[in-house]
């Protein structure tokens, strides 16, 4: 049996299969933020007897991302080449704020007190130019070890080029703190922009203590419990042994909506569709991803609270819009939604556990989106007279009714979902005419048919079971490790195969050493291959794949003007084209299981009153196991599954097709 658990920031979902992919059990419970571990233990326990012994646990967390942006990590150290103390604070020229005249870089997670230099000096082609003084390292460690730092980071000039100095580093801090983590840039990420591979290998160490505790604690609780083995889900859509998320914590910042991507893309293969735009929303956020070709976009950086974090992971945009997201009245008077979040403690104003702030929850509640005799998950009663209780306030200070503020707070939200949609599809390139919508998550298939309506989206697809297809994705992924290694070619016309295959075989060597050291057995692995390329005077690249098989410079220029073409909408075949990177990625695919079906079991329906478009009218309701193949809704109407409910508008039909998805369309 698997157990696949997904902790979001509002609920941790459970889904366990056996070994024909058939559910044997689902479970939801509250999260824990101040202990995620708690509730992950509280989903298991209230598993019937015997699932849980023996069972392999697949788990995906957002405990690194909370230790990032609620900045819960390690005091840390940092080690630099001597000259270059102030990186982290130097950083970048652009802003992302252009008009805020009060706009302040982000904080570095690491003081300037906390940051020492050591004489090493080694130049962009990996020759030294000074060799390292130990003792500049050695002082270097006793004066952070005085300053009572957990970790230390080790950031040295041009060490992508050549690690040896950043390895003798690790060493002496060994000799010296054989305790003390250390997180080395050569290791977390082995590519050139300091700035980037320094703020990186910072972030490594600041939530590694946080990880690493939690990891064992899992591992240590789960032992308990009986299970046989747990493995977990890395940002970038595979899943590893804990070793190695302990090795490189910062592979795990977007670990939960990772796992989402790879049970929505699962579910799309299932139903014959392969470009879709995933829709993930939960209690606190919600996460969109682009997919083609049943492959999500992998990206090579993002942003985690300001901070640039250079490593592979699917390409996923948040936006702080969830269930739980806050309403308010901003100082201007005008209507506000997120990204402040009520959470799971005390969440929104109808959970009844304290909440007073109304949330985007209350505000469908109130709109009959979500009905009053609903019961959150199947045990948690609503509390509609709460809701309107918390919405009021915000009503009369905008001289309004509730349901109106309602209304409204709710169509704020899809916008805003809209446009974080619109940034991974067609600001990339991506036409939306001919794709489908996939949506869920807690909140997802509420929202999901108005989000297309504002995208002009034609098809929203609901896979069975959504509330649970983050946890289920967790159990549909497959090993994925990804290597890189900045190699810098002024004319890619004048690289030679040989030299390439050089590089390859010398990164493939410290691949196969790096999982060999995890115990990760990974023989049977797929070995992909793709380069960076960018034109001369650009400050970006694109990644460009090639078969190393058939290895040729020029096809790979060819290659890199096409993808140019398709993301810009430009090339220039005449422009010198150069090399920047080599990148490898290690990947074992599960094979894909058939996605559960929902069986008809319910004959329970109605009418319920709904509010749309100002007007107060009556929806059709019904329950989705109640809904056989074949079956058809004409919105508005409300269909309530076991972990999320479906709004259809007026103009939208829903079926059910043979696989039990909920295909919503343009009537």
């Amino acid at each position: 049996m698997r157990i696949g658990i997904e902790c979001g920031g509002t609920f941790t979902d459970l889904v366990v299969l056996d070994g024909n992919g058939a559910i044997l059990a689902t479970n939801k419970v509250f999260s824990t933020p101040s202990d995620p571990a708690r509730a992950v233990v509280t989903a298991l326990r209230e598993l019937p007897a015997g699932l849980v012994d023996g069972a392999e646990l697949l788990h995906g967390s957002t405990v690194a991302t909370n230790a990032l942006l609620e900045r819960k990590g390690g005091p840390i150290g940092l080690l630099v080449t001597r000259g270059f103390r102030d990186v982290v604070f130097l950083q970048r020229q652009d802003r992302r704020t252009m008009y805020d005249l009060k706009y302040r870089k982000p904080e570095p997670l690491v003081g300037r007190r906390d940051i020492r230099e050591v004489d090493e000096r080694v130049d962009a082609s990996g020759a030294v130019v000074r060799e390292l003084d130990e003792d500049s390292v050695r002082a270097a460690v006793a004066d952070l070890l005085e300053r009572g730092v957990a970790a230390i980071a080790v950031s040295l000039l041009h060490s992508y080029a050549a690690p040896e100095h950043e390895q003798r580093v690790r060493a002496l801090i060994a000799e010296i703190a054989p305790d003390l983590p250390v997180s080395t840039s050569s290791e977390v990420v082995r590519e050139f922009r300091e700035f980037e591979r320094t703020t990186t290998t910072t972030v490594d160490a600041f939530i590694r203590g946080r990880v690493t505790e939690y990891i064992r604690n899992l591992q240590d609780a789960a032992g308990t419990l009986g299970i046989r083995s747990l493995q977990v889900m890395q940002s970038n859509g595979g899943i590893v042994p804990p070793a190695a998320v302990i090795a490189r914590p910062v592979t795990m910042l977007l670990s939960g909506p990772a796992a989402g991507v790879s049970g929505a893309i699962t579910a799309a293969g299932n139903a014959g569709f392969d470009g879709i735009v995933t829709m993930d929303m939960g209690g606190t956020s919600t996460d969109v991803a682009f997919v083609d070709g049943g492959r999500p976009t992998i990206a090579t950086e993002t942003s985690v609270d300001g901070l640039p974090v250079r490593v592979p992971l699917i390409d996923i945009n948040t936006v702080g819009a969830g269930g739980g997201s806050i309403i308010a009245v901003d100082r201007g008077g005008l209507l506000t939604v997120g990204p402040e979040s009520a959470g799971a403690d005390p969440g929104p104003a109808c959970y009844g556990r304290g909440g007073r702030r109304p949330t985007v929850t209350d505000a469908n509640l109130v709109r009959g989106a979500i009905r009053a005799e609903t019961k959150l998950a199947g045990r948690f009663a609503l509390d509609r007279d709460a809701a309107v209780a918390a919405l009021a306030p915000v009503a009369e200070r905008l001289g309004s009714t509730v349901e109106a503020v309602a209304e409204e707070a709710v169509r704020l939200a899809n916008v805003a979902m809209a446009n974080a949609i619109r940034v991974v599809s067609v600001e990339q390139g991506h036409e939306l005419d001919g794709t489908t919508l996939l949506a869920y998550g807690g909140a997802g298939p509420l929202h999901a048919a108005a989000v297309a309506d504002e995208l002009a989206m034609r098809r929203v697809l609901i896979p069975p079971h959504s509330g649970l297809t983050s946890a289920y994705g967790l159990l549909t992924a497959g090993f994925r490790r990804e290597f890189s290694r900045t190699w810098l070619i002024a004319d890619a016309a004048g690289a030679g195969a040989a030299d390439l295959h050089t590089v390859m075989a010398e990164m493939a060597k410290e691949a196969e050493e790096e999982l060999a050291g995890q115990g990760v057995e990974a023989q049977g692995a797929d070995r992909l291959w793709a380069a960076d390329l960018r034109y001369a005077g650009q400050g970006f690249e694109l990644p460009v794949p090639f078969d190393p098989a058939a290895l040729d410079p020029a096809a790979l220029i060819a290659d890199f003007h096409a993808a140019h073409a398709r993301r810009f909408g430009h090339s220039d075949p005449g422009r010198t084209v150069q090399i920047v990177a080599l990148r490898l990625t290690v990947e074992d695919r599960r094979p894909d299981l058939p996605l559960p079906h929902v069986i008809p079991s319910s004959e329970e329906s109605g009418e319920t009153p709904f509010i749309e478009d100002g007007r107060r009218t009556t929806a059709r309701y019904a329950r989705r196991d109640g809904l056989a193949p074949g079956a058809a809704v004409d919105g508005p109407a409300v269909i309530e599954d076991t972990g999320s409910t479906v709004a259809v508008p007026s103009g939208w039909r829903a079926r059910v097709d043979a696989h039990t998805n909920l295909l919503l369309e343009r009537a």
